[in-house]
């Protein structure tokens, strides 16, 4: 079975983070967060991933320049124009010559369960299309679904306010596919999500809602995107700490990640924070609760408190930053703001 992973969007809540780099090769623990989605297909039993890129996405296929990543096939086809999810489908599966039934994962997602389970029921219902749900505590920013007794979904409601959620069942972005869905999909740059899937239950085909109990995260906004790295490191050791990073003993590092060639200095302390690659952090310095993209550097004794800091940007020693976004390459000292 043939894999589509969608991965054409512009990732544009979490900027400034993608302003440089493909919302997919985001670091999560300090490995792109588009591998962890390789190798669940893997286990799962899937030999080829075709990735819909969009326009200036690049940076992704040239991350795997062999078109493979350990034993699965990666085939990349490229959208002219804006197709959204539904157009994506279409164009993958014409482009690519996907043949059968296939499995759509949308691209900013994490997730891990027993696909073999999920197939089975798909199977055995007979359905025209499966969706994996995921019950949520908070789902007013995600489409909910609502699924009958024989484990049938009957309707969606998207982002319901507070207290009037049918459910906590949330779409998790992984469905499957009967072929002759493709040819359902409406014309344009159609999202699935809004046309094929209301149409199918309107029409009381076979939806199946599979309800899984396994890991699954959202990395679309950088609140989300930590606390997918602090689950991940709750299983470890609390910390991940890249082989050529440079710690300073005195130097307190508590639920975080830090990348390649960084270097956190002299009793600095870095608490439930990412940083990625090439990042300075001075001595004495605080980075609490904050995403740091690759080659920022923070001067000695600054504090920065829940930021999002984009590539090359500089905060200067002394600066106190909290609940801000830093452009690429800005400069912050503290007599800014």
């Amino acid at each position: 079975m043939d894999a589509i992973v969608l991965v054409g969007g512009k990732g544009l809540r979490l900027r400034p983070l993608t302003q440089t780099r493909h919302k997919s090769l985001v670091p999560v623990v300090n490995r792109p967060a588009i591998e962890y989605l390789f190798d669940w297909l893997i286990r799962s039993g899937i030999r080829r991933a075709v990735l819909a890129l969009g326009q200036d996405n690049d940076d992704l296929a040239d991350a795997y320049p062999q078109g493979r990543y350990a034993g699965l096939e990666l085939t990349f086809v490229r959208e002219r124009e804006r197709l959204e999810s539904g157009g994506a489908i279409r164009n993958a599966v014409r482009v690519a010559g996907i043949e059968g039934r296939f499995v759509v994962l949308n691209g900013d997602v994490f997730v891990d369960f027993d696909f073999e389970d999920a197939l089975e029921r798909h199977e055995k219902a007979h359905a025209d299309l499966t969706i994996a749900l995921y019950e949520m505590d908070d789902v007013t920013m995600f489409g909910v679904a609502v699924v009958n007794e024989d484990g049938l979904i009957d309707g969606f409601i998207e982002k319901p306010p507070p207290g009037t959620e049918p459910s906590r069942l949330v779409n998790a972005g992984v469905w499957i596919f009967e072929p002759h869905l493709v040819d359902e999909i409406p014309p344009g740059p159609v999202r699935v999500e809004e046309t094929l899937f209301p149409s199918l239950i309107a029409r009381r085909k076979p939806v199946v809602g599979y309800v899984f109990r396994g890991v699954w995260a959202d990395i679309g906004t950088p609140q989300r995107y930590l606390a997918l790295n602090e689950a991940l490191l709750s299983y470890q050791a609390h910390v991940s700490v890249s082989s050529d990073a440079t710690v300073d003993p005195s130097a307190m590092v508590l639920m975080s990640s830090i990348g390649s060639g960084c270097r956190v200095g002299a009793e600095a302390v870095v608490d439930g924070s990412v940083l990625w690659e090439n990042v300075t952090v001075g001595a004495g310095a605080r980075v609490v609760e904050s995403i740091l993209a690759d080659g920022v550097e923070i001067g000695e004794g600054a504090i920065v408190e829940r930021c999002v800091i984009g590539a090359g940007a500089t905060i200067l020693a002394g600066a106190r930053l909290a609940n801000a976004s830093i452009e690429p390459g800005a400069r912050y000292d503290a007599g800014d703001g």
